[in-house]
């Protein structure tokens, strides 16, 4: 082999070798959310929020789970949707991955008032999840942490 053909090779072999790295760091942070997350208490009901994340890397959260199994959707500005159990119903959408453990773009659905939110997620310490609603500005907003929940039933003792 001629050694600008090696040289060439090395170099390829390397960039390569980086961009796997990287690579393998932003699937480390998609796939750490990935999973059961137990919200704070909201309206006197804490739920079980189960996140995934689609092959972009949007995030997605759907309850699956809270202290008060059967809750309808009471609040909720449609009328038919109100009839609805909220175990079931995805509250968190089209989250878009920015990096370094951040997504945004989305919505978030506060079932307490029946409104949606922009919204933000961040991998915060401790493995918790800092997910904050907003209208308008960030600012403008609360931010709830949530729990990796790694308990195997699906209904949360009563909030008190």
């Amino acid at each position: 082999m001629h050694k600008s053909a090696l040289v060439v090779f090395a170099a390829t072999l390397l960039a390569s070798a980086a961009c796997g790295t990287i690579a393998t760091a932003a699937d480390a942070a998609l796939t750490s959310v990935a999973g059961n997350w137990q919200t704070e208490p909201d309206g006197g009901a804490a739920g079980i929020v189960q996140v995934s994340v689609d092959a972009a890397g949007n995030l997605q959260g759907r309850i699956v789970g809270g202290s008060h199994p059967g809750l309808k959707d009471v609040h909720n500005p449609d009328p038919a949707a109100t009839k609805l159990e909220l175990r079931g119903q995805v509250i968190l959408r089209n989250m878009k991955y920015d990096g370094d453990g951040h997504w945004s773009g989305g919505t978030i659905y506060r079932a307490s008032n029946g409104k949606t939110y922009k919204c933000n997620v961040m991998l915060g310490a401790g493995g918790k999840l800092n997910v904050r609603g907003f209208i308008g500005f960030s600012l403008l907003g609360s931010t709830q942490e949530w729990t990796r929940y790694t308990g195997t039933s699906m209904d949360l003792p009563p909030v008190k």
